[in-house]
């Protein structure tokens, strides 16, 4: 699964990068993935994950950055009111466990 996508700011050192908040400023840079998108794709991906899967008494390891592991959080947990799904990140060599409804 891909992470959010960054467009022209990637690869950029973060010092460099003009912020609109706490992503890249679309305005400056081109290519930078809406947040809602990243989130349906993310979503997209899990529910397609869950109809195959879901049923069945498995384990399934889904490795991440903090934006894609907070993403998947919000697919069992739902988007917090403020909106900040990095709340549900996994820190580096962390891990959360969730569960197919």
């Amino acid at each position: 699964m891909d992470v959010f996508d960054l467009g022209e700011a990637d690869r950029l050192h973060i010092s460099e990068v003009k912020m609109a908040g706490p992503l890249p400023d679309s305005s400056v840079y081109n290519g930078i993935e809406e947040p809602n998108s990243f989130v349906k794709r993310v979503f997209s991906y899990m529910k397609e994950l869950e109809n195959q899967k879901g049923k069945k008494e498995l384990n399934i390891f889904i490795t991440g950055h903090r934006c894609t592991t907070g993403c998947i959080g919000a697919y069992f947990e739902g988007i917090p009111a403020d909106g900040n799904i990095l709340k549900f990140s996994s820190d580096t060599g962390d891990y959360k466990t969730y569960i197919f409804k």
